[in-house]
């Protein structure tokens, strides 16, 4: 309960957008659970619970928007936030589909410890966080 106004405080003691703080930093320190529990499930050659747990989540946290929607009282609830937000839309779509394709055509060979998709999926996640950070200001 307390996360929100540590965030609101964040993006207001650095001048960033409460969008940019939401999208990385709120969101990195709620996910770190699913990182646990990833991992493990790997550890443990649990492979496909493992991704299932990753996109399930995926796919609970978008339907968490139609609760937020529920809730606020303002109007439709996407209508009133950031614009900056179709970068982040942007971003899940692309490296949606590269881990399609990676599941379609799936890598052979690592380099430097990751798959192809795994190098394009953080490359994207990098050059989100980056147009973010631009748009923060």
């Amino acid at each position: 309960m307390f996360l929100p106004g540590i965030g609101e405080k964040i993006a207001r003691e650095t001048g960033l957008q409460q969008s940019f703080v939401g999208t990385l930093f709120i969101a990195v320190a709620t996910s770190l659970p699913e990182v646990v529990v990833s991992i493990a499930a790997v550890r443990i050659g649990a492979i496909d619970l493992a991704v299932g747990n990753v996109l399930g989540s995926n796919l609970f946290d978008i339907l968490i928007l139609a609760l937020d929607d529920a809730v606020y009282t303002g109007g439709p609830i996407l209508a009133a936030s950031s614009p900056s937000h179709p970068i982040a839309v942007f971003a899940v779509l692309l490296m949606y589909g590269i881990g399609l394709v990676g599941l379609t055509y799936q890598a052979i060979h690592k380099r430097l410890g990751l798959a192809w998709d795994t190098w394009a999926i953080l490359a994207v996640y990098v050059g989100s966080i980056l147009l973010y950070f631009g748009n923060s200001g």
